[in-house]
């Protein structure tokens, strides 16, 4: 299951931060705000966060796989594979290709 992305502008956060928070915790969705054409994306978890890092959490995996099933369909392969490899062919500055 995907979760719902929300996307306001920055007033309108600041103005209904207390019932949006509300919002967000009840449905597990995510606000993406606009302040001045920045945009930041705000989310709820579970997840306990270690000082080092994110801790290693199968079920966060697993969500984040539901949410990107299927992001490539459509996408022709050969033509994506051809880009690539041409790609690959170009100098770079700096370095060799």
């Amino acid at each position: 299951m995907t979760k719902e992305i929300r996307r306001i502008d920055f007033e309108e956060f600041a103005a209904q931060l207390p019932a949006l928070f509300e919002d967000m915790a009840r449905e597990d969705d995510i606000v993406v705000v606009d302040k001045e054409g920045i945009l930041f994306r705000i989310e709820t978890t579970t997840e306990a966060v270690k000082e080092s890092g994110r801790k290693h959490d199968p079920e966060r995996v697993r969500r984040m796989l539901a949410r990107t099933a299927g992001g490539w369909k459509g996408i022709d392969r050969q033509a994506l594979m051809k880009d690539i490899h041409e790609g690959r062919q170009q100098s770079s500055r700096g370095r060799p290709a």
